[in-house]
């Protein structure tokens, strides 16, 4: 739940940054705008899938095919969050790129922010994907 409400959270942070940050007409700027929250919704989706991990569990006993499409799922969500981050990233530095005047980057304060939240992002992602590989993990027997 936790990760579902900072997922949230950075949406927020996203969309209101990144207002500041768009000029009209600019394809990078729109880019960047929208693959940030949209960067999002896969820890969300994730999130979705830990809260529900418990649902693979009888007992003493882990639905081995169930818990494994469940790591699988977030797998392919971790990557979807890698990738549409990365999109947005890279869309914001050539942005930020563009408006240079060749010599020399001024970042503003709002673009390190920006690229931070994305960063932010990545990491929950990362997060998210080690606790439900090792959640979800099948335990050997002992003795």
């Amino acid at each position: 739940m936790a990760l579902i409400a900072a997922a949230v959270a950075l949406a927020l942070l996203l969309v209101a940054v990144g207002i500041s940050l768009s000029t009209p007409g600019n394809a990078l700027d729109a880019t960047a705008w929208i693959f940030g929250p949209v960067s999002v919704l896969p820890l969300v989706l994730a999130g979705a899938v830990l809260v529900n991990a418990r649902v693979h569990v009888r007992g003493e006993h882990l639905d081995l095919a169930g818990a494994r499409k469940a790591r699988r799922g977030l797998a392919v969500l971790c990557v979807c969050v890698l990738l549409s981050s990365g999109v947005a990233a890279g869309a914001r530095l050539s942005a930020i790129s563009l408006a240079s005047d060749g010599r020399s980057w001024s970042v503003s304060p709002a673009n390190w922010i920006y690229l931070l939240l994305l960063l932010v992002v990545v990491l929950l992602g990362g997060v998210a994907f080690v606790a439900g590989r090792t959640t979800l993990r099948p335990s050997t027997p002992t003795g």
